[in-house]
């Protein structure tokens, strides 16, 4: 057992950082050809990042009340339907604040403190080449990829940035038109934002002319979101 220890000690003192890049595309491709598999199943994705996770009811209101603002029928089959992709991932900093440990009914909570590990090497993935391009996140997650260009401005968006922006990238959901009328978004934490990711790497499980087709689609989803009144 020693020399098995001593053995992986020295494979992960050499290795390390072969290792954790390997296991990062591992997940990518993992996730890509999961997306790719499934994905006549919905016309765009929303990822949902943050400390609170609606209840199976609630999700269900914030997918029709997404569906209700979504004009295009993308993949043609004569429903517009949106789907929801909730990781549940708390800060250090919210991980210490109690109020965290019991849901919005003040139901006490599990949180397995390892499996954040594990769920924020996910959202790293889901952030640069997920199939999710309209993002609504709690803002420490925001900032946290944001530093690597992972957004798109808003002035490239829309002709006028709305002046309680967020930054140039983000607005709080609560702030749209979009998140003050359907009471169902009331279920994720006030200070959501929303934000649209840069164009996704390219892969070699996709076409790069359906890709940038779905990406333009999305574009016109998140534009018609955020300019809803």
């Amino acid at each position: 057992m020693m020399k098995i220890i001593k053995w992986l000690d020295n494979f992960w003192y050499h290795y390390k950082w072969v290792t954790i890049i390997g296991v990062f595309f591992t997940v990518a491709v993992i996730i890509m050809t999961a997306q790719y598999i499934n994905r006549d199943r919905y016309d765009a994705m929303i990822l949902y990042t943050g400390p609170r996770i609606p209840d199976a009811n609630q999700t269900l209101e914030i997918k029709h009340a997404f569906e209700n603002v979504l004009q295009e029928d993308y993949d043609g089959n004569s429903k517009r339907e949106v789907a929801i992709n909730t990781l549940f991932l708390m800060t250090d900093e919210q991980l210490k604040d109690k109020r965290y440990y019991t849901d919005q009914n003040g139901t006490p909570l599990l949180i397995n403190t390892q499996e954040m590990v594990n769920t924020k090497q996910q959202f790293t993935t889901q952030i640069f080449v997920g199939e999710a391009l309209i993002c609504l996140l709690d803002p420490a997650w925001y900032e946290h990829v944001a530093k690597e260009d992972a957004f798109v401005p808003l002035s490239e968006l829309v002709d006028e940035v709305p002046e309680n922006a967020y930054d140039e990238c983000a607005l709080y959901l609560r702030d749209t038109g979009f998140g003050q009328y359907y009471t169902a978004l009331e279920a994720l934490p006030e200070d959501t934002l929303i934000c649209f990711r840069q164009m996704p790497s390219p892969s070699s499980f996709k076409s790069e002319k359906k890709e940038i087709a779905r990406y333009e689609f999305n574009k016109r989803f998140f534009i018609d979101l955020i300019e809803f009144e």
